[in-house]
């Protein structure tokens, strides 16, 4: 879907930033899309999309200027996010992750952990990952088993991390841990970057899912992991306060947006140029299709609306303040992406389940992905609370 030079000057983009977004669009259209079936397909990381990612300047998002990245402002960000899902949900998804890694190195890295950091995905195209899910606590906890002790000249890791996104093939993951196992679970909480092949780090169980299957995110589990003093960002709880984890949830729902809008582009293709006999006219002549693609099309319309609005009042805000802001088009862009995908997939019949067409893939990307932590009701717990001004704990652990 093509928004055209106006959108972006009307959300006051300049024409490098729309020449950005236009960039994404082109990278996803003419590398990412016809990738993404075997990517699905084979359920293994989308190796060659990061590459052109990458190859197109695209893999730096989040690294500052000065290191040679884009340093993108967020409402830029949740464009390409977008652009780069509508081409392949998984690519998108990932490439949303690692850029939150580049955020947190942003705000809690040293000059010399961004010296050496930065340039791995600058120069040489590799990817972090994020692990902070666990198999015992329930999705979005600040609380974590895993933990991270003092040994010698650096530290010792041992847990289990549950959707282990880009295992296998992330150049580094950083690792959300327990640093004083207290009752804090925001306070204790420590970041760590554990390189991919480091003594101690295997997998547990097979990442076979219903979608999702690019962003191979199996359990893993941390036995004695070693990492020196340097691969440690910040101090305890710091990383939840930059507001840095609250760009999780504007990153997803550019990823829905984005997949959702290119099942309703192939669906209204679709009805342009089929015909069903003995009725000459095309699919989108019916009036009850029309009505269908009109719900569709506000739906979508209000979600981006939404996200970009967010997304645009994201700069100076506390980490509280985000987690409401970004609650908002998490939740809409949950609920018009599910609704979306679901009436392509009952407007173009049963051909849709076939694996030639894209629909039942992105179906099952978004109902499996929109379950990612805040889900709707933890948002609409987060957006009623700030409705009646009442105080809004980062975490419901907390």
């Amino acid at each position: 879907m093509d928004h055209g030079p106006e959108f972006g000057i009307g959300y006051g983009l300049t024409k490098d930033q729309i020449e950005l977004v236009e960039k994404a669009e082109r990278v996803a259209r003419e590398c990412l899309a016809p990738r993404a079936h075997d990517v699905d397909a084979s359920g293994t990381n989308p190796k060659e999309s990061w590459h052109d990612v990458w190859r197109n300047g695209l893999l730096a998002l989040g690294v500052p200027v000065q290191y040679g990245g884009l340093g993108l402002d967020m409402l830029t960000y949740v464009m390409v996010i977008e652009k780069l899902a509508g081409g392949c949900t998984n690519t998108g998804m990932t490439v949303h992750m690692h850029s939150t890694v580049m955020r947190f190195i942003a705000a809690l890295g040293t000059d010399q952990q961004k010296a050496a950091f930065y340039p791995e995905v600058v120069d040489d195209g590799k990817l972090f990952g994020s692990w902070g899910s666990e198999p015992e606590t329930r999705g979005g906890s600040a609380f974590r088993h895993t933990t991270i002790t003092p040994e010698g000249e650096g530290y010792i890791i041992n847990g289990v991390k549950h959707f282990c996104t880009m295992a296998g093939g992330a150049h580094r993951y950083m690792i959300h841990c327990n640093a004083q196992n207290t009752d804090d679970p925001i306070g204790s909480q420590q970041l760590a970057l554990v390189p991919h092949g480091a003594a101690g780090l295997s997998q547990l169980d097979e990442w076979n899912t219903l979608g999702m299957r690019g962003t191979v995110s199996p359990s893993m589990k941390l036995d004695d992991c070693v990492v020196p003093k340097d691969a440690v960002l910040g101090k305890p709880g710091e990383g939840y306060h930059t507001g840095v984890t609250q760009g999780f949830s504007l990153g997803f729902a550019a990823a829905y947006v984005g997949a959702a809008q290119a099942a309703l582009d192939f669906t209204k293709e679709f009805c342009l140029n089929q015909t069903f006999a003995p009725d000459p006219g095309r699919v989108a002549d019916g009036l009850v299709v029309q009505r269908a693609i009109a719900e569709m099309s506000m739906a979508m319309n209000s979600a981006r609306a939404a996200l970009y609005d967010a997304a645009s009042r994201w700069e100076g805000k506390t980490a509280n303040e985000r987690s409401v802001i970004a609650a908002r088009p998490k939740y809409l862009a949950t609920i018009a992406s599910l609704d979306v995908t679901a009436k392509a997939i009952q407007i173009t019949g049963g051909r849709s389940v076939h694996k030639r067409m894209p629909l039942e893939r992105i179906f099952r990307d978004i109902r499996t992905s929109t379950l990612m932590p805040p889900n709707v009701d933890r948002c609409l717990e987060l957006i009623g609370r700030a409705e009646f001004d009442l105080d809004t704990p980062l975490n419901r652990d907390a």
